[in-house]
């Protein structure tokens, strides 16, 4: 294959050259034709000047414009005739002989006799008679009078210009005919050198002809080696890309797979952390711990790095507080850099020239801690800084990050392997400290998507400094400064959360809310499941449903409060679809603590679980709530809560749980089906709520309203199919 490209590549070389003479040649005979042409257009243009003008023509409508003026005023002198429909007749006449003299002027007429002073002075003659007597017919159109002697003294005036036209007509014919005969030798050259550029363009074309079907011939067969090199890298793109996606698949599978057990194991080491244990067993537990947190981690880098690599880095540009987002960065860091003995410090500038600019507060987030993790890993025992300013540079704001340690330090000869996928300075580094060597890859991918630049300073065995450079935008403090509160908050207080909640998605998307804010949670399936693990155990906060199976919300809360020996001011906080003042009542009448309406934000849980320490008595606690919020669209409140989801969850299992809505979906669509066959009201009503709170909680509105709306009207198989409809639509929607 190589020797069949080498030749093609000969082949169409060797046509470029012969192209380019052939452009030459072109050129030459171009040049030659565009001389010949121009010698023909100026002898065709003397033939033009002399007869195509038609200055004779304009010379004979002069005379007899001349002529018939000087014949209507003769008569009219002649009979004294000079009525109002006479005068007016001159008039119009004179007129006729004014625009002709206007008509010669704009001709070539003089220029074609400019040598021939004789035709010069009639011509002025003519002229000057002819404007001479304009005053007269000016009056005449002005309805003035005008003496018989003025008309006597223009009658003599047009009997000399009838002469001088004639004679001037005269001239012009016979000039004509003479530059005819001298000009019929220049027609027959014209002749003679137009067949011979003819007969030449002939020869050239024939020469071009074969001479570009030989080239082509040769391009052809070289363009079809190359069609085929071309087919069969178009193949193999294609069987790499096909690799690429099984590689993606198989990677995003394996890490679901991986991450589904590993949750647990984690979520079990945590609880075995939280009870008493033999001190034997607690080393153990927390190997266990730190073990799987550190598998996650590289899971989780794994898949980033996937993602990335397939170009899927969604920049989302958002009011983000810099000092708040910094600190909030460096409490998520800091337990972990206590194991290794280190002090984290955050150093931030007095003043920032913004402090609330737009960029996406996700991706910088995930840079700075990955830089704090790598810091930490490789430092023992010393300082771990976070260092954020900012610069004006040409106009352009300027993020500067930096992340100095005091640790193991870069060898300068090993610069060069950092943020490279797979790489790390030596193969003891992952032998002795762990991970993937993708960190800094996905730090860089990500800086470099923000249009910004990363680095780093090393000296071996003092520490490192990393640093990144990112522009923004700054934005509004009135508007942004609380949505960039929504981003980064103050690190909550750690709380064991009891979760009461019969259906899955809605367990799933709370509790997964409730880790990402670092809560320890346990889940109850019904009412009754919850106040039997009440007995059991204790809890700093109940996130209690209120429509369940076996035991409703109202119902557990009353046992919860009745349970010996358990606090009083234990805070219940109701969480349920229904928003009337009726259940708000029938909380309070329960001891619940305050209500809050499905579907539940990451936002509400964190103000919950921020306030959860003054929650001993409704009066006490104002949460806000979802009541009184205006909703958004569908397509907008769907990929607002997609957003927030992803954002806590993971886009996977965002995923999942939109899959396993649509699978619920389906079974309480049956179950509305056997209901209204049976004639059960209340399990209607209870599917209905079910259905209402799943849809809310993962953002598809239009399914939660139209099932709200049919809890309060009469259920027909018709409104079940309508249901059903729109559960289709919003599938295909958004999880096709």
């Amino acid at each position: 294959m190589k020797n069949r490209v080498r030749h093609s590549g000969d082949v169409i070389r060797k046509a470029s050259k012969t192209t380019a003479v052939l452009q030459l040649f072109s050129v030459g005979l171009l040049l030659g034709l565009a001389f010949l042409l121009a010698d023909i257009s100026n002898r065709y243009t003397t033939l033009q000047g002399g007869i195509r003008e038609n200055a004779l023509w304009s010379v004979y409508q002069l005379d007899r414009e001349a002529r018939r003026l000087h014949e209507a005023l003769h008569v009219a002198v002649l009979e004294g005739d000079f009525q109002s429909a006479t005068l007016k007749n001159l008039a119009t006449r004179y007129d006729i002989l004014y625009s002709r003299i206007s008509i010669l002027e704009k001709t070539n007429f003089e220029n074609q006799f400019a040598l021939d002073k004789a035709v010069d002075q009639k011509v002025g003659e003519i002229r000057r008679a002819v404007f001479g007597i304009v005053d007269a017919f000016d009056a005449i159109a002005a309805r003035k009078p005008v003496s018989e002697k003025a008309f006597v003294a223009i009658d003599r005036t047009l009997e000399r210009t009838v002469e001088e036209t004639g004679d001037l007509l005269l001239y012009t014919n016979n000039a004509i005919s003479i530059a005819r005969a001298e000009n019929r030798a220049d027609v027959l050259d014209m002749q003679i050198k137009t067949g011979g550029l003819i007969v030449l363009l002939v020869g050239c074309v024939l020469f071009l002809i074969v001479t570009l079907r030989r080239q082509l011939r040769s391009v052809k067969r070289a363009a079809f080696d190359l069609e085929e090199l071309s087919n069969r890298l178009v193949e193999s793109y294609q069987a790499a890309e096909a690799g690429n996606r099984a590689k993606s698949q198989f990677m995003a599978t394996m890490g679901h797979e991986i991450r589904t057990p590993l949750n647990a194991i984690l979520g079990t080491a945590e609880l075995l952390e939280l009870a008493p244990l033999p001190a034997e067993v607690v080393p153990g537990v927390q190997t266990i711990r730190r073990s799987g947190a550190a598998l996650l981690e590289v899971i989780n880098e794994i898949l980033d790095f996937a993602k990335i690599e397939h170009n899927r880095i969604d920049i989302d540009l958002r009011p983000v507080d810099l000092k708040s987002l910094a600190e909030a960065t460096v409490e998520m860091i800091r337990d972990r850099a206590l194991e290794h003995g280190n002090r984290v410090e955050l150093v931030l500038p007095e003043t920032f020239l913004a402090p609330v600019v737009a960029t996406d507060p996700t991706r910088l987030r995930q840079v700075m801690l990955n830089l704090l993790s790598n810091a930490v890993k490789f430092t023992r025992d010393g300082t771990v800084t976070l260092r954020i300013s900012e610069q004006a540079v040409e106009g352009t704001l300027l993020l500067r990050g930096e992340v100095s340690d005091t640790g193991i330090g870069i060898d300068p000869s090993s610069m060069d392997k950092l943020f490279r996928p797979f790489s790390q300075v030596d193969a003891s580094i992952s032998r002795e400290y762990g991970g993937t060597g993708l960190g800094l890859t996905i730090c860089k991918q990500i800086v470099e998507a923000m249009g910004g630049q990363i680095g780093v300073q090393s000296k071996l065995g003092e520490g490192s400094t990393f640093w990144f450079g990112i522009p923004v935008a700054a934005a509004s403090s009135a508007v942004d400064a609380e949505a960039a509160s929504d981003e980064v908050q103050e690190a909550l207080p750690v709380l064991r959360i009891l979760l009461v909640e019969d259906n899955l998605v809605n367990q799933q998307v709370a509790a997964g809310f409730l880790r990402h804010l670092g809560q320890h949670v346990t889940i109850a399936g019904d009412g009754l499941a919850g106040v039997q693990i009440a007995e059991t155990e204790d809890f700093d906060l109940v996130l209690m449903d209120m429509q369940m199976p076996r035991l409703d919300g109202i119902e557990a809360a009353r046992r919860m409060r009745a349970i010996p020996g358990k606090p009083a001011d234990l805070p219940i906080i109701a969480m349920t679809a229904n928003a009337s003042d009726d259940d708000r009542r029938l909380c309070a009448e329960a001891g619940m603590t305050d209500f809050q309406s499905k579907p539940v934000t990451m936002k509400q849980l964190r103000k919950i679980i921020g306030r959860c320490r003054k929650l001993t008595a409704p009066a006490d606690c104002p949460i806000p709530s979802a009541l009184n919020a205006t909703p958004a669209a569908g397509s907008d409140a769907f990929l607002m809560r997609r957003a927030e989801m992803i954002e806590a969850l993971g886009e996977e299992v965002f995923a999942e749980l939109l899959a396993s809505f649509f699978n619920d979906a389906a079974t309480v669509l049956a179950g509305l089906h056997d209901a209204l066959s049976g004639g059960d009201a209340t399990k209607i009503d209870h599917l209905l709520h079910t259905l209402k709170g799943a849809a809310a909680s993962v953002g598809l509105t239009e399914i939660a309203a139209t099932s709200q709306e049919f809890r309060t009207a009469a259920l027909t198989n018709g409104r079940i199919e309508q249901l059903a409809q729109i559960i289709r639509d919003n599938h295909q929607r958004y999880a096709a």
